[in-house]
């Protein structure tokens, strides 16, 4: 396992072109592979197989929001797989923001990464979840 600063480079090149609301590089770096899944924030946000790429598109292409320089963004490879991780926020036009979680996974396809899976989620603390830890 190695440290993978082309990764890292991605995904950050990943939240800068989003928050142009260009859908080019999704269209590029998703994986077209039957196993590929992409998960959102939002419960309907789970787009699976060939057709994820399309799904995210139309998201990225309406969001309106702006992405802050992801924080703690980290990857690693393995031969042709590889994982990352970050922590971002996004501001929206109205003021308000939010700052997901969010990882993902790589598999090289013809010399190139492409996203696999990737998921991002919205922290809440155990309590406000209603996660209720044993004594």
């Amino acid at each position: 396992m190695e440290r993978s600063p082309e990764l890292e480079n991605l995904i950050v090149a990943w939240f800068e072109t989003a928050s142009r609301g260009d859908s080019s590089m999704v269209d590029r770096q998703v994986s077209r592979h039957e196993g590929t899944c992409l998960i959102g924030s939002d419960p309907d946000e789970w787009f699976r197989g060939p057709t994820a790429a399309e799904s995210l598109i139309k998201q990225v292409e309406g969001s309106g929001g702006s992405v802050r320089s992801p924080a703690d963004t980290e990857a690693f490879t393995e031969g042709t797989v590889g994982w990352g991780s970050t922590r971002l926020t996004i501001s929206f036009p109205d003021g308000t923001s939010v700052s997901p979680r969010w990882s993902a996974v790589f598999h090289q396809e013809d010399g190139d990464w492409k996203f696999v899976q990737l998921h991002a989620s919205i922290a809440l603390p155990d309590d406000e979840a209603g996660w209720v830890h044993p004594d």
